[in-house]
């Protein structure tokens, strides 16, 4: 395992239990008597999933360390949900992209579990990229300026070129294995499923973002293929970590 995969590991692990326990004081949740073995339970489920994943090639991981960490948050929930706590209330967005969070306990940003996992997480990112390039630069699908002045200084940071497209029809030139690695499909794009179906041919990893309630058009993403998926709050705050 890369030394910043080990790094990534380490740091998520020992964040895991003081991370939740913040967040279930900050929700005022009752803890219940079980609540110390769901999160040992959690942490070592999290340990054995990450350290798996993080052993494969970078080309064979089908999904990132921060979300195999959202989904560690079932033991803690499990445990809440068992004891009859009440449901926290949550926004729309948040009940979209994670719908079993009921307690709101997972973090949607790996900053949340401090600067020292973020900066690690952040390294093991790039070192993702660097790996998975060819291309040497980011796709983007969408005619929205403001966004894109959102996402190119953080595709250059990474030493990457952002390449854009208003409209699949101003798509890329030259053959597919040319195009850009990793591309970000704005799903308000009135073509944009045919380029994710276009991209993923291609072998492109693609991240869709949409609307929180046009279900047909996020669905429709994810049947076309799109690696992720994303409410388009969820993806500006995840924004970092999917470009890794």
């Amino acid at each position: 395992m890369l030394d910043v995969a080990t790094d990534l590991l380490t740091s998520f692990v020992s964040a895991f239990s003081s991370y939740v326990e913040e967040r279930v004081g900050e929700q005022g949740l009752e803890r219940p008597s079980s609540f110390d073995g769901a999160l040992a339970d959690g942490q070592a489920w999290l340990a054995a999933t990450l350290e798996a994943l993080l052993a494969l090639p970078f080309d064979r991981q089908r999904r990132g360390p921060l979300e195999v960490l959202q989904e560690a948050m079932r033991f803690p929930t499990g445990a809440l949900a068992a004891a009859g706590v009440e449901e926290v209330g949550r926004d729309s967005g948040k009940m979209a992209a994670l719908p079993g969070d009921v307690y709101d306990l997972a973090p949607a940003s790996s900053r949340q579990l401090g600067d020292e996992v973020w900066m690690a997480h952040l390294a093991w990112g790039a070192a993702k990229a660097r790996a998975l390039r060819r291309s040497g630069s980011v796709g983007l699908l969408s005619a929205n300026l403001m966004d894109r002045s959102r996402i190119e200084p953080l595709v250059e940071r990474l030493g990457a070129r952002l390449v854009v497209w208003n409209a699949w029809t101003e798509g890329p030139d030259g053959r597919p294995g040319d195009w850009p690695d990793l591309v970000l499909a704005d799903l308000s794009v009135p073509d944009s499923i045919l380029a994710i179906e276009a991209l993923v041919q291609a072998g492109a990893r693609v991240v869709a973002f949409g609307s929180h309630v046009d279900r047909v058009a996020l669905r429709t993403a994810r049947q076309a293929g799109a690696d992720q998926v994303l409410a388009r709050s969820v993806f500006f705050e995840k924004l970092g970590e999917l470009l890794g």
